[in-house]
């Protein structure tokens, strides 16, 4: 939204697109994530743990499935170049034909899936995952994987990218859960095991985003002379502060916890809510970023 007006287009409804877009994002990462979370962690959280983080699933997915759908006319108008020719019935098949429809009904059906970890079962906990890793999978689906070489390596790329972004991501809201726990040693016992699985997935987000940049923007010159790559840019810095809070939690607030520190307990949610808020911001730069092509290169797919 804010690089629309910037650019001096100034179309309203691309803004809204934007800022429609990363509703969608926050909803499906923090769902998938957080069925992830009750997958991997069904046997360490408490039942009051285990209820915290299954009310937060309901609320993302009902934040993504509703944005999800809320994106189909704005994605009309923008194929119909103005609400006027919106109007008509075969814009609308022809969105759902497109690439943006089959990314709709990946994150759609991904989103249903993955509300499978309400339930406590080994059925349902695969049935949950798939769900995860097909919400992570509809990123691949429309976009700058389907417009630049290398398509394959792209894919691949992207959705690795999104998993592990998701389980971070929407682990952060049951990791404030578990923080509230009374007995800190018990509840530090607890995110030491989910610090290990998600350190490992932060990195492979990392290492994964940086490659899809550098793939799609080709080289140094070419990312400074493009609002894609300024916005790559600002992600980056943004996810320094993000490595100083996941640092901070891991290596002074955990160990602290561990010896019954209930300040560091306090302090540890507290930083949890940072990284999500600072996650949610990185999200809304992805929706910028997702309007918004890299220089062509010779890396453009031909039509």
């Amino acid at each position: 939204m804010i690089l629309e007006f910037w650019q001096g287009v100034g179309d309203p409804f691309r803004a809204a697109a934007v800022i429609v877009r990363a509703f969608v994002d926050i909803g499906s990462l923090a769902t998938a994530g957080l069925a992830l979370f009750l997958v991997f962690m069904s046997g360490e959280l408490t039942t009051e743990e285990t209820r915290s983080a299954r009310r937060w699933l309901l609320l993302m997915a009902l934040i993504g499935l509703i944005a999800n759908f809320g994106s189909f006319p704005l994605q009309a108008i923008e194929v119909a170049r103005g609400p006027q020719g919106a109007q008509r019935a075969e814009i609308y098949a022809l969105v759902m034909r497109s690439p943006f429809g089959d990314a709709l009904l990946l994150r759609s059906g991904g989103i249903l899936l993955a509300l499978a970890a309400l339930a406590r079962s080994a059925g349902a906990a695969g049935i949950a995952t798939v769900g995860a890793v097909l919400v992570a999978a509809s990123y691949v689906a429309a976009g700058h994987t389907t417009q630049f070489r290398p398509r394959q390596e792209l894919v691949v790329i992207l959705t690795l990218h999104m998993t592990a972004l998701a389980f971070w991501f929407g682990g952060l809201l049951g990791v404030r859960a578990v923080a509230l726990r009374r007995d800190p040693e018990s509840a530090a016992e607890t995110l030491y095991v989910w610090a290990r699985q998600a350190g490992f997935f932060f990195l492979l987000a990392l290492g994964a985003g940086l490659l899809a940049a550098w793939y799609l923007g080709g080289t140094w010159r070419s990312l400074t002379e493009s609002w894609f790559g300024w916005i790559v840019f600002a992600k980056s810095a943004i996810v320094l502060f993000v490595l100083a809070s996941v640092y901070a939690a891991r290596f002074r607030h955990l160990p602290l916890m561990a010896r019954g520190d209930v300040l560091a307990a306090a302090a540890l949610r507290r930083s949890a809510g940072r990284q999500f808020l600072l996650g949610v911001l990185l999200i809304y730069l992805s929706a910028e970023l997702a309007f918004v092509a890299p220089l062509d290169i010779g890396h453009r797919l031909p039509l």
